[in-house]
């Protein structure tokens, strides 16, 4: 796989709504002039992520909160305000960025393991409320072949929510293969949500020219996505 900087979602949203995807690779002042061929609204996302904006304090939650807040303890972050950037950071968890199609709002939300099984899919998009019908990007994360887990995680998912059984497969001395992936379209599907796109060579621990992984460097580096709308 070729090297990446910082990449556009590519997906069919409103024009109204704008969105970035960081890598490993990601130098805003040096994207500017590249993105700015594509649109010229970019320009406000990368200053966010130049000047290093606070973003929320990620703890692997099922917190879902509105912008503008001074509270950013949370997993998740929607608004329905133009111009308050929707951010969260990941390094293996999967990002998923959310708008409809009236283009109402936008919601970013950092869910890992942990997120997946208490809700926070459900969590976010019930607060939300949307008008219209939703439509979701799953940025890179982890796949399944690359993420064993033991049986009390795939207890812990079982017990919240039977029907993310499939997205496990067995593998050796009595752990598993998670596909967060699976999990997150079995959610969403059940919440009446039908487009739903992902990101191509989306796996994070396989792609080390341009992700970065926390499970397979221990790295404290993340990537950043994030979403905003413009009035």
């Amino acid at each position: 796989m070729d090297n990446i900087n910082i990449f556009e979602p590519e997906w069919i949203v409103p024009k109204n709504i704008f969105a970035l995807q960081t890598t490993r690779n990601t130098n805003p002042r040096k994207e500017s002039s590249h993105l700015n061929k594509i649109k010229l609204s970019t320009n406000f996302g990368l200053e966010f992520i130049n000047k290093k904006a606070i973003g929320l304090n990620q703890s692997h939650s099922n917190t879902s909160i509105e912008l503008p807040s001074d509270d950013r303890d949370a997993d998740a972050a929607y608004t329905k305000h133009p111009r308050v950037i929707c951010s969260i950071r990941t390094a293996d968890c999967m990002p998923l960025l959310i708008t409809d199609e009236e283009g109402s709002f936008v919601a970013a939300i950092h869910a890992g393991w942990r997120g997946l099984s208490s809700g926070i899919i459900e969590n976010t998009l019930k607060k939300i409320n949307a008008k219209g019908k939703i439509i979701v990007w799953i940025g890179p994360h982890i796949s399944q072949e690359c993420f064993e887990v033991g049986p009390e995680v795939r207890n812990i998912f079982l017990e919240n929510d039977s029907t993310t059984d499939e997205a496990f497969k067995h593998g050796a001395n009595g752990k598993f293969f998670l596909s967060m992936l699976k999990v997150a379209q079995l959610k969403l599907l059940s919440l009446g949500v039908e487009k739903i796109y992902i990101t191509k060579n989306l796996c994070t621990y396989k792609n080390s020219n341009n992700y970065y992984s926390y499970r397979r460097e221990a790295s404290k580096e993340r990537m950043t996505s994030l979403i905003w709308m413009e009035a």
